[in-house]
């Protein structure tokens, strides 16, 4: 929480001097481009419910009729949440396929009939460049925040960072352009990972409308109760969970994905309705794309492309192992492990570079043009260059060029570039082994892999989870077919089962993900029989990556300076205290005071929280530290809500049954908005007025979260980390306010305790 309280922890006697002596040398200038960064442009939510006076009258008049019409009300919400990201969902993938063919078609053509190279050259750019123009502009002058896949801002929001504009309108439809224009243009990233950040947009801007649309009529009781920073979360935690349903046909793999990655705490209430809206939204798009397509005749998409199963059916009688492949697979984990912790570690340094040089609009359009020339240039140089013949095959794709070939013959490495990502890995996972040979497979997987690292980080929607399959799909085809020469009967009838594994040890070195990213393979293949391949391969492409780098998720965060909270308190804690790492500079606010008094407080502070107490100004002293008391607590109240109450004059209206509703739902329209609102504005009111007294008791959370002084870190991080708080109050042992603690005082703390231990010359907590 932005500026709550003034750090000032080089207090006589405290057990972090050491730690101040580290960062006495750190400067002063924040940097953004390290790891070891917290910024101060996020807020943090506050899964607490918000208590006080007006909220228990309203649940008292309401009645339990209200409390049955809101669950009725929570599960339309969530069904509709699950309708609208499958029809986003059917629609990205409706335009792709319609450009994305046309594309293909016009380049085969321009090569097989015109036999021109130079003007091929010149429509693929084209087919390029506009596109990467169109998508990097949409970002750029319209919505920056669109930027990326976004699952770093889904694990942020979903773990109590509230992200600017995470669910603005205009973000969901720049994202959605964005990506479009990715595929289509045929850079290495893929719309499955933003499909996840543009379900949990869809879930926080349907909750806003359902929000909206009950406010001004009589349903604003029964809606009422769910405007809160917890229902808001949930929804999106179940948004996301129904795009990667929708994504890879997965919604139990969905729904495991958004407990790993996301949230922060879990609940069997939240797990049934993030499962309900991923299980909804699975079908929805399903069927959608069905009807769309029922008219594809493409022989090559008769048999997989069609089947409800992401990656294809796999045939259960022909892909199988025995246990002494078991060390294959471990090989396989930790390849794809070490691939994984390379790519992590390069777009790091790119990453950085970026933040230092390309800054400006200009140069980051300059920057996505260049790279998509290059695809173009790269891709068909590799068709004439590697010449590779393959013998057309009853299942091979009408996308391919026949260039220097032999009539019934195509060009091998044509059939990545002229399909679309998701075709061509179907077709690594499904086709015989005669179908590929291992040069082009080689080619593909280097030439892939520096295009995706070109792309993660561009100024544009593009994910990494289908070009990682690629990646790793075609080293394990290679894999399959060196096994195949020098040991015909191990792989049996299948190679798919080896470009499978290697897809996931690729994907799983990379996101560092295992749970869920096993379960979403068995969905995505319908083949329960390789679970323990899969489990093997995944587990040691985790522990081999992490040894070595971060998730490029985490890394990505780290960049940002978001203050996330790990899942387990640091370690090597146990002799700090609350008094060590909490803000000793409070602003506490009398629960009766003047309104000039207050508005002078709002305007003179950038607090977002302020303890309300009983007037008592003292000191007390505990470890030969001395602490200034600010009152006995009494409650707390936000900012917003200050503003509120002045903004409104609810200080000049008493409060009766009459009134109430509309008072709370004033208060809660300030509280719960989801674009980033301009918190720190000046306020002012009339003269005769200033004098007039307010009391704050009907209006504060009475019973707010409270820790002690001697309170140990972990506890007080365990309390942040499962409750979802935004702040707790420090108090004495006579109860009086002695100081505050956020979720970025926490963060900032991991910081210095890394510093400390790991004598780090760099780091910036501010």
């Amino acid at each position: 929480m932005r500026g709550v309280g003034c750090m000032n922890n080089n207090r006589e006697g405290s057990s972090l001097s050491t730690i101040s002596n580290t960062l006495s040398a750190v400067k002063s200038k924040p940097r953004s481009h390290s790891i070891n960064y917290v910024s101060s442009d996020y807020e943090s939510l506050d899964y607490d419910h918000y208590e006080s006076e007006l909220t228990v009258r309203e649940e008292k008049l309401n009645g339990y009729k209200t409390v049955v019409a809101s669950n009725v009300i929570r599960w339309l919400i969530y069904f509709s949440i699950a309708i609208c990201t499958a029809a986003v969902g059917i629609f990205i993938d409706t335009v792709i396929e319609y450009f994305c063919n046309w594309k293909f078609q016009s380049i085969r053509n321009c090569i097989d009939v015109k036999h021109s190279t130079v003007e091929c050259l010149i429509i693929w750019i084209l087919f390029t460049v506009i596109p990467t123009i169109i998508g990097c502009c949409v970002v750029l002058f319209m919505e920056p925040s669109a930027a990326g896949s976004g699952i770093p801002f889904v694990i942020s929001y979903l773990n109590g960072i509230r992200i600017p504009r995470m669910t603005a309108v205009r973000c969901l439809l720049v994202k959605v352009i964005s990506v479009v224009c990715v595929c289509i243009a045929g850079l290495g990233g893929g719309k499955e990972g933003p499909l996840i950040h543009i379900g949990a947009m869809v879930g926080g801007s349907v909750v806003e409308a359902w929000w909206k649309g009950f406010r001004n009529g009589p349903g604003r009781k029964v809606i009422g109760p769910l405007q809160n920073d917890r229902e808001r979360r949930d929804m999106m935690a179940a948004g996301a969970a129904a795009g990667l349903s929708a994504a890879f046909g997965s919604p139990v793999g969905g729904t495991l994905m958004s407990l790993e990655e996301g949230t922060s705490f879990w609940s069997s209430s939240l797990m049934w309705k993030v499962f309900f809206c991923a299980a909804i939204a699975f079908p929805t798009y399903n069927a959608g794309k069905n009807v769309l397509f029922s008219n594809n005749t493409n022989p090559s998409e008769s048999v997989h492309r069609k089947s409800i199963y992401f990656f294809g059916k796999f045939n259960e009688n022909t892909i199988y192992f025995s246990y002494s492949e078991f060390p294959i697979f471990i090989i396989f984990g930790i390849f794809g492990g070490l691939l994984g912790a390379l790519f992590v570690n390069i777009n790091y340094h790119l990453s950085i570079f970026r933040m230092k040089h390309i800054i400006s609009n200009r140069k980051k359009l300059m920057e996505s043009v260049f790279v998509a020339v290059f695809v173009a240039i790269i891709n068909l140089t590799s068709m004439i260059l590697l010449n590779n013949c393959q013998t057309k095959l009853e299942i091979s794709s009408s996308n391919v060029v026949q260039m220097y070939c032999p009539a019934g013959s195509y060009n091998e490495i044509s059939s990545f570039w002229l399909h679309t990502p998701e075709e061509s890995i179907r077709s690594l996972f499904h086709y015989p082994i005669e179908a590929y040979s291992v040069v082009p497979l080689l080619v593909y997987c280097v030439i892939y892999f520096i295009l995706t690292e070109l792309t993660v980080g561009l100024n544009m929607s593009a994910g990494l989870f289908l070009p990682s399959l690629l990646i790793g799909a075609a080293w394990g085809r290679i894999a399959s077919i060196v096994i195949h020469y020098y040991s015909p009967g191990t792989i049996g009838d299948d190679p798919g089962k080896y470009a499978l594994l290697g897809a996931a040890a690729q994907l799983g070195g990379i996101v560092r993900a295992t749970i869920s990213l096993t379960v979403v393979f068995i969905e995505a293949t319908g083949n329960v029989q390789f679970l323990l391949p899969l489990m093997i391969t995944l587990f040691t492409a985790k522990w081999t990556g992490d040894f070595f780098t971060d998730g490029i998720y985490e890394m990505q965060i780290k960049l940002s300076g978001v203050p996330l909270l790990v899942s387990e308190p640091p370690p090597l804690t146990s002799d700090i205290t609350t008094e060590d790492f909490m803000s000793d500079t409070v602003c506490a606010i009398p629960h009766i005071l003047m309104v000039g008094k207050l508005v002078d407080i709002l305007n003179t502070t950038k607090h977002n929280g302020f303890p309300v107490v009983a007037s008592k100004v003292c000191f007390c002293r505990t470890r030969n530290i001395e602490h200034k008391c600010y009152g006995l607590l009494k409650g707390f109240i936000l900012r917003s809500q200050l503003n509120a109450i002045l903004e409104h004059n609810l200080y000049l209206t008493p409060l009766h049954d009459e009134n109430y509703c509309i008072k709370l739902e004033l208060l809660r329209k300030s509280t719960y908005t989801c674009h980033n609102t301009q918190q720190f504005q000046r306020l002012k009111v009339d003269e005769d007025e200033r004098s007039i007294v307010i009391d704050l008791g009907p209006y504060m959370n009475s019973a707010p979260y409270i820790v002690r002084l001697e309170t140990s870190l972990s506890r007080t991080f365990r309390l942040f980390r499962t409750l979802g708080l935004r702040h707790i109050v420090v108090i004495n042992n006579t109860n009086e306010v002695v100081g505050i603690v956020t979720r970025k005082d926490l963060a900032k703390f991991r910081l210095w305790r890394k510093a400390a231990t790991m004598g780090l010359k760099e780091v910036n907590v501010y």
